[in-house]
């Protein structure tokens, strides 16, 4: 159903209703698997600003952590699973479209494939040729040609350059490049942020900078730029990747 709403509200072009479909279908399955903070009242504090405290105990070698929040006090106790949680569900989507991907990346042939990510794959002309038939833009589950670009740089995991497209996780669209790697763009803090920052009365936006390290640590990279999968036990020259 969300689907047939997300076609209809595309060719009326409503923008918005189309990425709440759209934010439906992509991530809807995640809230059956998410975890949730236990907190337990331990007392009252009336008057106290709200904030969040991280405590080291003497002779224990752990923290815990402290919430003042409207005039009560509570202590984390753990995590566990959600109301009407069952992780089996995003467990199986999560595992089935990596299987899915990778009958792609086998249909495609080896060399044929440049990146995959979450429901992605670039591919070469090639492979576009033996992928035709999986390719239908309107059908749920198929394959569609997003962009087809004269030119890729690929960085890393979710950091590449598609022709004018830029995709690097964690900086804005509307980040500043500052130098390479370097990038400055305003931070919008969540309620947990405001609370460790013991900021609560006031919502402040801030700049803030953020600097790529774009280690690659999944593979060693050739100097062509090609990845050799990493093989734990056989050798210790890949070692230096995890430090």
């Amino acid at each position: 159903r969300f689907y047939r709403l997300r076609q209809e509200f595309k060719s009326a072009g409503v923008a918005e209703y189309e990425e709440l479909c759209k934010k439906m279908l992509n991530s809807l399955y995640g809230k059956f698997g998410q975890k949730a903070e236990v907190w337990e009242k331990i007392g009252d504090c009336p008057n106290e600003p709200d904030r969040v405290e991280l405590c080291f105990e003497v002779g224990v070698v752990r923290t815990k952590q402290i919430r003042y929040l409207l005039g009560e006090i509570f202590e984390l106790k753990g995590h566990t699973e959600c109301f009407n949680s069952f992780p089996a569900i995003p467990a199986q989507v999560s595992a089935y479209a990596r299987l899915y991907l990778w009958e792609l990346m086998q249909l495609a042939g080896e060399g044929n494939y440049f990146y995959c990510d979450t429901d992605s794959l670039i591919i070469n002309e090639v492979g576009l040729c033996r992928l035709q038939e999986m390719i239908d833009a309107t059908s749920l589950g198929s394959l569609k040609v997003v962009s087809s670009p004269t030119n890729i740089v690929i960085r890393g995991l979710k950091d590449y350059s598609a022709g004018t497209k830029q995709v690097i996780k964690g900086i804005r669209r509307n980040a500043v490049e500052k130098r390479d790697g370097v990038y400055e763009q305003e931070q919008w803090p969540s309620f947990k942020g405001l609370l460790r920052a013991g900021q609560t009365d006031v919502y402040t936006v801030k700049k803030v900078t953020k600097v790529l390290n774009r280690k690659y640590t999944k593979g060693h990279v050739n100097s062509d730029g090609s990845i050799v999968p990493l093989v734990l036990g056989e050798s210790d020259d890949y070692a230096p990747l995890f430090y």
